[in-house]
């Protein structure tokens, strides 16, 4: 970073930040220097200690008078679904809860003039009959400033009947944005910003702790955003009592504002580290489990967070407004689990930071995450453009922090590739069919042949859907399956040239372990093979089948299928016969560090002597359903890999981006890392589906994703030339 007044070690930040410099962070620096800069910050602060909490929501009302259009949550009084919860439905809700060792009750809701003052101070002392020693966090300003007025009292009278009935501290919520005309636009009857601030300078002063929260991703510049964060710190100074910072991604599902979508992973990141670097006198920066993708959270605990939020037992209000509920933490155990994961220490605290008597001390405290002379010296030589050898690679997949590394790689990728721009491909993975008798312990798709569940297209049926696949826009098509033994030759053949009769579609098929299935069975040359699949109408290869290109590997997850040396075979004759191919890589199968580097050495090997890679192209193994028991690589793993392969892989055009497995916000993170090809649009996968990954992405998604990492997007076909 350049930012005036700040040193440049991978992003250590030396004195306050000013809002101009906040903005232009915020605007324009690279993501993973700003990433970077928000982990040391965070990990000056917290170690590798992350919080959570074990908590229960009772949401008591849904009808409310103010009728905010960026809320999914409210009704009117007589619709079907509004709800309120007595103060017996809560007894009911609270006696259940009294074996699950909770650590806070979270009460907000709508405003309704039956859930009064009186109905609150009740609720919060049979909370503390039945549950005691829990901390009820409850009640926004939004909700307080309403029952102040309701009761003619004053703000801080009112605080005080209701801290005096039980209350431990104040969510963030109704923040919103405070910047006047947009909190107008998005909720007309809503408290004032200024309104907000002051009720929360009241309860800081009788000694209520609070958060806050800023809801973004709708009709906010980034200008608003540090606006509203700098009006926060300047409380902060005045007051020391936010506990926490909650940046909220809005969700538009359900509600009355006219977007289609909320802020992505990339502006989400951006939000985050930035907030973590201004917000230097709040504790702590917590982003809800609940509003965000499990893998963006995971990346997120590396780019200024420190607080995870919690289980959020029957919690109403995101869900209403769209937030995925299979992301959501069923249990303590679950939410340590991942934050464990992601290499840091999992600590159960309540709201306010309280400590179990099971917690431990702060022993995991360190200063940050930094370079060492030797790291920084092999990255110094890759900037200069020298090529790197395997010790060095193994040096820096097992060494260098995230950040710097994807720093690098980026630019990098601005050297290789046109900086301003992503690409994508209009595609279909057409499954011919999942018979075959190879059986990889690590696929989910295959089943043998003859099996319950056995299937294989006819020709027709692959032209029909070869045909359909190009009306939707699509300009290739992949067919992949199982090595059949029903399937010779002269179908592949006849599949490609009914495709090519009837489409203009590029045929981008068959893997090399399909290939030199072809050559063993036909007692045909691999060239043969290939000449004749060509001649059919065969355009490219793809990579499949690469998995780890070690043999040991190979052997433990696929003994069946052909040895590395074979892949690599097959891919230097089609590639001396001109064909264009791309490289992959299956990585997570429990191989070393130093064979991921080997993988990676041997295309660059192959690239050197036939220069016909086009892509290279990592996957993280995923092992549900399959006969591998291993915990699967983490988002953070798949970032390395694709910096590094940027790296090590000079001579291969490009890199792309895996949404496939990895989800379209770590595709769209991983273009700030490396790769600079979303990949496909695909219109029909399967074979990753059939682990249980369902990640589904239409071209609109992938060009709003390209935009929002602040590049042009470009539609390309197989061989990169540009179309649209």
């Amino acid at each position: 970073m350049n930012t005036a007044n700040h040193t440049s070690e991978y992003c250590d930040i030396a004195s306050r930040l000013t809002k101009d410099e906040a903005l232009r962070l915020l605007k324009s620096e690279s993501l993973p220097a700003l990433m970077a800069a928000a982990n040391t910050a965070r990990r000056k602060r917290h170690g590798s200690q992350t919080f959570f909490v074990h908590s229960l929501n009772i949401n008591p009302t849904n009808r409310c008078e103010n009728k905010c259009d960026l809320c999914a949550f409210w009704r009117e009084d007589d619709a079907e679904d509004a709800y309120g919860v007595t103060l017996e439905d809560a007894r009911e809700k609270l006696q259940a809860a009294a074996g699950m060792a909770l650590t806070d009750l979270h009460i907000v809701g709508g405003l309704a003039p039956e859930f009064d003052l009186a109905y609150h101070e009740a609720l919060f002392r049979m909370t503390h009959e039945i549950l005691p020693g829990i901390l009820i966090q409850g009640l926004t300003a939004v909700e307080i400033h309403y029952l102040a007025s309701q009761a003619k009292l004053s703000i801080t009278e009112t605080l005080m009947r209701l801290k005096e009935a039980g209350l431990g501290a104040i969510p963030g919520g109704g923040a919103e944005i405070f910047d006047d005309n947009v909190r107008h636009r998005i909720c007309e009857n809503k408290i004032s910003g200024q309104q907000w601030l002051d009720v929360h300078r009241e309860a800081h002063a009788i000694g209520l702790p609070t958060n806050a929260t800023m809801l973004f991703g709708h009709y906010e510049t980034a200008e608003h955003l540090i606006d509203h964060m700098a009006r926060l710190r300047a409380l902060q100074d005045e007051t020391g009592g936010f506990q926490a910072f909650i940046p909220l991604p809005f969700h538009p599902d359900g509600t009355q504002v006219e977007l289609n979508h909320g802020p992505m992973a990339h502006t989400i990141a951006r939000v985050v580290a930035v907030a973590r670097l201004f917000l230097d006198n709040v504790p702590h920066i917590r982003v809800l489990a609940n509003y965000v993708d499990r893998k963006l959270l995971q990346v997120l605990t590396h780019g200024g967070v420190d607080d995870v939020g919690g289980t959020s037992v029957d919690e109403r209000i995101a869900k209403a407004a769209g937030a995925d509920t299979d992301q959501r933490f069923c249990s303590e155990e679950d939410l340590a689990h991942f934050i464990r994961s992601s290499g840091l220490k999992p600590i159960r605290v309540n709201s306010i930071y309280e400590r179990g008597t099971t917690s431990s001390p702060d022993a995991t405290l360190v200063p940050k995450v930094s370079l060492s002379n030797q790291v920084k010296s092999i990255l110094e030589r890759v900037k200069t453009g020298e090529r790197i050898h395997a010790a060095d690679a193994i040096t820096l997949h097992d060494h260098a922090p995230l950040h710097a590394l994807g720093e690098v790689a980026n630019q990098l990728r601005k050297t290789h590739n046109n900086p301003k721009i992503a690409t994508f491909v209009m595609d279909r993975n057409l499954s011919i069919c999942n018979e075959c008798e190879i059986g990889c312990r690590f696929c989910a798709f295959h089943v043998a042949p003859g099996a319950p569940g056995a299937f294989t297209l006819s020709t027709n049926e692959i032209v029909n859907q070869a045909k359909d696949a190009e009306g939707r826009g699509a300009t290739q098509i992949l067919l992949q399956g199982g090595v059949n033994p029903e399937l010779d030759l002269n179908y592949f053949a006849n599949a490609f040239s009914a495709i090519k009769q009837a489409t203009g579609l590029w045929i981008h098929s068959l893997s090399p372990t399909e290939i030199r299935y072809l050559a063993t069975r036909h007692d045909l040359s691999v060239g043969t093979v290939l000449e004749r699949l060509r001649e059919a109408g065969l355009d490219s290869l793809p990579g499949g089948g690469a998995e780890i290109l070690v043999d040991r590997v190979r052997q433990d997850v696929s003994p069946q299928k052909i040895s590395a040396d074979d892949w690599i075979n097959v891919m230097r004759t089609a590639q001396k016969m001109g064909m264009s191919t791309t490289a992959t890589m299956v990585y997570g199968l429990g191989e070393t560090t130093a064979e991921r580097v080997e993988h990676l050495m041997r295309i660059r090997a192959l690239q050197d002597e036939t220069r016909g890679f086009l892509a290279f192209i990592p996957w993280s193994f995923q092992p549900n359903r399959t006969q591998i028991e291993r915990e699967p690589a983490t988002v953070l793993d798949y970032l390395r890999i694709v910096a590094l392969a940027r790296i090590i892989l000079d001579n291969v055009p490009h890199l792309q981006a895996g949404w496939v497995t990895e989800g379209p916000d770590v595709a769209q993170l991983a273009l700030s890392f490396g790769a600079d090809d979303f990949g496909g649009v695909l219109m029909e996968e399967k074979v990753v589906k059939a682990t249980g990954v369902g990640y589904h992405l239409i071209r609109d998604d992938v060009i709003r994703r390209i935009h929002d990492a602040g590049l042009t997007p470009v539609q390309r076909d197989t061989l990169y030339h540009p179309l649209n």
